[in-house]
């Protein structure tokens, strides 16, 4: 059984309670994952796109100041 603080207080979970909340941290690990997924994505677009005007002839000055990136 697992012990947890609840009100300042030691208690024990019972085993329905147990199970929800290894079921809640899994869950929150996933959707951690997620948005870690998202957030390099957009920043790999972002990078992918400044390359882009790079190329086309653009200053990293005018990139920044126009599209701030």
């Amino acid at each position: 059984m697992t012990k947890i603080y609840l009100n300042n207080k030691l208690v024990d979970l019972t085993t329905e309670q147990e199970i929800k909340r290894l079921a809640e941290i899994e869950q929150n690990k996933k959707i951690k994952e997620i948005k870690i997924a998202i957030k390099t994505a957009e920043e790999t677009k972002k990078a992918s796109a400044k390359e882009k005007l790079l190329a086309l002839g653009l200053t990293e000055e005018e990139i920044k100041l126009t599209f701030g990136i």
